[in-house]
C-alpha cells in the first residue's frame, strides 16, 4: 500500500527540521508567548490547505488578556489536472480571526500559548486552533490547523474550491512588538 505525503518530500523534510528545531530549544527561556492586553504579534511561514502548498503572514492584537483579534493573508499555487495555472486571485485568502487564549487558564508555562478561535474570510469561514513557542522575548514559533467549514463569498466558479472543506496546517515564525 502506497501512502502519499501531504506535503511533499521537501516540505515534509523542512517541517520535520522546524519541529526539531522546535523541541531543542532551551526550555528556562523567560520570554512570554502571550503576554495579554496590548500584545502584538506578527506570523508567517508555510502553509499546506488541502495539499497545496503556500504561505501566509497575519497579525494578532490583545484585545484583553485571552482574547485577540487578527488578519491574516494566505496563498497556495494551484493549477487544474493538465497544469494549466488557475491564475494569481485563485489561490489566495484574506481572513480576519478572533481567537481565545487558554494558557493562563490552563496554568501552561509562560513560553507557551494555546489558542481556539474562528476566522472569516474571502473564501471561507473557518474554526482554528493553535499552539506558539517563544524562545526570546521577540522571536518565536507557531504551528497552526484550521479546518474551513463553509464557502463565503470568494470561490471561482469556473474551478474547484481552493479552501472550502480543506484543512489548513500552517508552521511558521512569529514577531512580536
Amino acid at each position: 500500500m502506497k501512502v502519499k505525503c501531504l506535503f511533499g518530500k521537501r516540505n515534509f523534510l523542512a517541517s520535520l527540521f522546524m519541529m526539531a528545531c522546535f523541541l531543542c530549544v532551551s526550555q528556562t527561556s523567560h520570554a512570554q508567548a502571550w503576554d495579554g492586553e496590548g500584545d502584538v504579534k506578527v506570523y508567517g511561514g508555510y502553509a499546506n490547505v488541502g495539499g497545496k502548498s503556500g504561505v501566509e503572514i497575519g497579525t494578532d492584537y490583545a484585545v484583553t488578556d485571552y482574547i485577540s483579534l487578527g488578519g491574516q493573508v494566505t496563498y497556495v499555487h494551484v493549477k487544474d489536472r493538465e497544469g494549466e495555472d488557475y491564475g494569481f486571485l485563485s489561490g489566495y485568502d484574506l481572513s480576519f480571526h478572533c481567537d481565545y487564549h487558554w494558557a493562563e487558564l490552563m496554568k501552561l508555562p509562560s513560553v507557551l500559548d494555546v489558542y481556539s478561535g474562528a476566522s472569516i474570510g474571502l473564501r471561507t469561514g473557518a474554526l482554528q486552533v493553535g499552539l506558539r513557542y517563544n524562545f526570546s522575548e521577540t522571536f518565536g514559533l507557531y504551528a497552526q490547523v484550521k479546518q474551513n467549514i463553509f464557502k463565503t463569498f470568494g470561490e471561482d466558479s469556473d474551478h474547484p474550491a481552493v479552501y472550502k472543506g480543506k484543512t489548513a496546517l500552517s508552521l511558521g515564525m512569529t514577531i512580536t512588538f
